[in-house]
């Protein structure tokens, strides 16, 4: 039921591109010999098929990185993100220099998100993800003054911990529930920002 759950939310490839990944999956640059259930490529689904144009291996707990490579998500101790700004709805002119009021926040802006493990993965134990949670659907491309940024909407306004809830959502989602099917299994999480936010 999950994993259902989790595939109407994920970006979905079309019929004709997993047929022509089964047809031709020498020439995919699919890992799932190496990492999959099978060496077979007819005993997945296209479920399976589209997580691992993702870069999604599940059985074995693998994930692509921004880098190229591949990493071992059960060793992940810590998730992180780089909030560069916020925006507000039209009546609210906040004092730049005074704690952001969480409430007022229309949209997070994000450069990076990172995960860390506690084994290294092609010589380093921190990982970009900020390109899979893009590809996924876990965040998205800002507009205007923040297109340079990642934009994810305030729409819980709460904490999560220390942090907003919705910079959470995308470890949340795209690892915890994809990989683990328990929201919470990494919840040390930081966001590295110049940014004072109160929940008040």
């Amino acid at each position: 039921m999950i994993d259902n759950i989790y595939m109407e939310k994920i970006k979905t490839f079309q019929q004709h591109e997993l047929n022509r990944i089964r047809k031709h999956w020498n020439e995919s640059g699919l890992a799932f010999e190496k990492f999959g259930k099978s060496s077979n490529v007819l005993d997945y689904s296209d479920r399976e098929i589209n997580e691992m144009l993702l870069g999604i291996y599940k059985d074995s707990k693998h994930l692509m990185v921004d880098a190229g490579y591949f990493i071992n998500v059960s060793t992940i101790q810590k998730a992180s993100c780089v909030l560069l700004g916020v925006s507000y709805s039209r009546r609210i002119k906040p004092d730049p220099h005074s704690t952001l009021k969480l409430q007022d926040i229309r949209n997070f802006y994000v450069e990076d998100y990172f995960v860390e493990t506690s084994e290294k993965f092609s010589n380093t134990h921190k990982h970009k993800i900020t390109g899979y949670l893009k590809k996924i659907g876990g965040i998205s491309l800002g507009k205007g003054q923040y297109s340079h940024l990642y934009s994810i909407p305030n729409d819980f306004k709460k904490f999560f911990k220390n942090n907003p809830a919705d910079l959470f959502y995308p470890i949340q989602r795209y690892i915890n529930g994809l990989f683990f099917d328990d929201d919470y299994q990494i919840s040390n999480f930081e966001v590295v920002s110049k940014l004072t936010i109160s929940e008040t």
